[in-house]
């Protein structure tokens, strides 16, 4: 009778099978958000600076070793609380869920002020979303006029994000603060440590707007505050 009763079991078990299998939504591409690292790149002005080296020419078989050294702030990165915070957690604890497949939500930032302020997002649901300030300043990345007066988040708008539950902040500029008064950081103060992810320096933002997005920004599992970030959108 056992018998009986497990073969009967194990075919109802192949039956169902097929039916608890899932199918993946059909990608319809995928987005770079991200600054590539080059040598010499600087992206903070007067820090940031990256050198790729080799170790030894090809061995005999054909491989090449090749080393990088860089700041935790170079190209495209996300900074971790650790950053503002001495007791904050560092880019290695991040969970994944922090930071893979985010829904995207785009602001575009008003042409007549350089700041995202709390209006601008108005109606929106940033709700366990990735939250993209998109200004087009990325345009001058490398340049001296990236760094001249770049647009910024105010304080309030980044108390409404945490209060509306933002995962993860994004912007196509230098900083998520105001680069011409740095002498405190008091977005990165609100954002971090309540959980937010930050991300700077960001780039191709346009390229998402409208569309159904899916935000990754997964870096090494480093000990460290910042951590340059291959950003990328998904689109269905």
């Amino acid at each position: 009778m056992k018998t009986i009763l497990k073969k009967a079991l194990i075919a109802v078990l192949v039956l169902i099978q097929p039916a608890m299998a899932v199918t993946l939504p059909v990608v319809k591409q995928y987005v770079d958000l991200n600054h590539p690292l080059e040598s010499g790149m600087q992206t903070y002005p007067g820090l940031s600076d990256v050198h790729i080296y080799k170790t030894a020419p090809r061995y005999p078989n054909g491989a090449l070793i090749d080393g990088i050294k860089f700041l935790g702030i170079s190209a495209t990165y996300i900074d971790a609380p650790y950053h503002a915070d001495e007791h904050g957690m560092k880019i290695t604890d991040y969970p994944l869920e922090k930071l893979v497949n985010l829904p995207i939500v785009v602001i575009e930032k008003p042409k007549d002020r350089v700041t995202f302020e709390v209006t601008d997002f108005k109606g929106v649901d940033v709700n366990g979303k990735a939250v993209l300030l998109h200004s087009g300043r990325s345009q001058f990345f490398g340049t001296p006029e990236y760094a001249s007066h770049p647009p910024y988040l105010s304080t309030a708008a980044a108390e409404w994000l945490v209060k509306n539950h933002a995962s993860l902040v994004g912007i196509d500029s230098l900083l998520v603060d105001n680069f011409n008064k740095n002498d405190t950081i008091p977005v990165h103060d609100i954002l971090l440590k309540n959980g937010v992810v930050i991300a700077e320096d960001m780039t191709n933002i346009s390229a998402v707007i409208g569309k159904d997005a899916f935000l990754t920004a997964v870096p090494p599992r480093a000990p460290m505050t910042s951590f340059p970030t291959r950003i990328f959108a998904t689109i269905f």
